[in-house]
């Protein structure tokens, strides 16, 4: 009886590992006896990282299915997922490819998303995490190292050194003088705040007066930004051919255009004598208009500009002579204007502006270890380039406004006899003894058809330059030069 129990105890041993031969193998291949749990979805990775079929899917940590076929398709590599039923992903679930550790295992991470209907057995999941190879990441952290090295190597160059040193030195000397400047002129700064508020005031007061003139003007630029957006690019294409043919004009007559300068200065200093005279009170303005030398003055520098005038006859032309007395400066201002306007809605202005103010240059050296620096006060010739787009009653300028970059905005009324305006320019503040923008607010309007008075507020936001100024003008058109030029006898060159 000895020997028949010991074979069947032999036989159950058997039996009992074969089961567990069978399970572990089950468990380990993800045999499964009879219809599949779950649903199939697909993802197409341009590189699988090391992925295996039968690799764990995870959901924030968790086995959520399993990788059941990876193929290639076009050259991308098409992952085939079985998500556990229970699991929903949604139309912005994405899946990446992830590690156990900095050399463990891949595995595929899911994130189900959030909106959209629930992904569907056979759809595909469109957001994708490629996964960062890491040779190729220790290859950049090589390269970024290699540099970084370059980089301190280079500042460990005496001559560097001594660069970042003075550097250093003069944030330090200019840190202490703006702390110096802003201690000293607090009294200034804040009289210059109150002046804010008080033109603040002053603006708030003028709005509720011109409530209905203003919101005209708004609709106006309502309306030319409407235009602007649809016109922009033919309205930029016109101002580059523009351009264009403005300099080809300036070249063929630079020899005519240095002589009309010279002739301007003159006339410049003919402008200043009417200014002190109106300041004093004596004449009309028709009779300084008329005075002998302000006449030959006009007259030379008309001249001048008739030998332009067939190279830009398509375009309507005007010249303009103003002359304004600065009451804060008791200095005159003069300039000279060549307005172009080949259509009725689109012009542009050239002008020459003696200003007494003057802008600062600033000249830095460093000497023998000492770094020294002189500002020198400019007051020559200044010039204006502007381009404007005029809609209906209002017009917008921008270029350059005495040398410097400036915007301008027009408002017309009662027939183009009254001109309201308000120019801004000197943005880098290079103007003498400026802490603010230049901006200037005024009126021109037209006693006849060729002579207007002008008067204003100049400088409003700089407190040791504001004032109000007055002055007037002439402003010659088309046929005007015809009659001008048919009086005045031919020069022989």
């Amino acid at each position: 009886m000895t020997a028949p129990r010991a074979e069947l105890t032999v036989g159950i041993f058997a039996l009992v590992i074969f089961a567990l031969l069978t399970f572990m193998t089950f468990r380990v291949g993800e045999f499964t006896i009879g219809e599949k749990q779950g649903y199939i979805v697909y993802a197409n990775f341009s590189d699988t990282a090391g992925l295996y079929e039968q690799s764990r899917i995870k959901v924030a940590g968790v086995d959520a299915g399993t990788l059941e076929k990876i193929g290639l398709v076009n050259g991308i590599a098409r992952l085939t997922l079985r998500v556990d039923p229970e699991v929903i992903l949604y139309s912005d679930a994405s899946a990446g490819i992830r590690a156990t550790g900095l050399l463990g295992d891949k595995y595929l991470d899911l994130q189900i998303g959030y909106t959209g209907p629930p992904l569907k057995d056979g759809d595909t999941i469109k957001y994708i995490e490629e996964f960062v190879d890491i040779d190729e990441m220790f290859q950049n952290l090589d390269e970024l190292s290699q540099s970084i090295t370059q980089i301190v190597a280079t500042f460990n160059q005496p001559e560097m050194k001594e660069a970042l040193r003075d550097t250093l030195l003069n944030l330090k000397e200019i840190t202490t003088v703006l702390d110096t400047v802003v201690t000293e002129n607090q009294d200034r700064i804040n009289h210059i705040l109150a002046r804010v508020d008080s033109l603040t005031t002053s603006l708030d007061e003028l709005v509720s007066r011109n409530q209905a003139p203003l919101s005209n003007t708004i609709a106006n630029l309502e309306e030319f930004s409407t235009h602007l957006k649809t016109d922009g690019p033919e309205l930029m294409a016109d101002l580059s051919s523009t351009v264009v043919e403005l300099k080809e004009v300036i070249q063929e007559n630079r020899g005519d255009l240095k002589s009309l300068v010279t002739k301007t200065s003159s006339a410049m200093d003919s402008v200043n004598v009417i200014a002190r005279k109106v300041e004093r009170g004596e004449g009309t303005i028709g009779k300084l208009v008329h005075d002998e030398s302000l006449y030959t003055s006009l007259t030379n520098a008309v001249s001048s500009v008739g030998k332009t005038l067939s190279a830009i006859e398509r375009f309507k032309t005007f010249i303009t002579f103003r002359g304004e007395y600065l009451e804060r400066l008791g200095e005159a201002r003069g300039g000279v204007y060549l307005t172009l306007q080949p259509k009725k809605d689109k012009y542009y202005i050239l002008g020459v502006v003696g200003d007494p103010v003057g802008r600062v240059e600033t000249i830095e050296t460093f000497t023998n270890g000492t770094f020294t620096r002189e500002d020198r006060v400019i007051t020559d010739l200044e010039f204006t380039a502007h381009f404007a787009r005029r809609f209906k009653d209002t017009a917008l300028r921008i270029g350059l406004t005495e040398t410097t970059f400036g915007l301008g905005a027009d408002q017309f009324l009662l027939d183009d006899k009254l001109r309201l305006y308000v120019d801004a320019w000197d943005f880098g503040k290079d103007e003498h003894l400026a802490k603010n923008p230049h901006v200037s607010i005024g009126a021109d309007y037209f006693l006849f058809k060729n002579f207007f008075v002008t008067g204003g507020l100049d400088n409003v936001f700089n407190s040791n330059r504001f004032g109000a100024y007055v002055g007037g003008g002439v402003r010659f058109e088309d046929e005007d030069f015809k009659y001008i030029f048919g009086s005045v006898p031919s020069i022989s060159r």
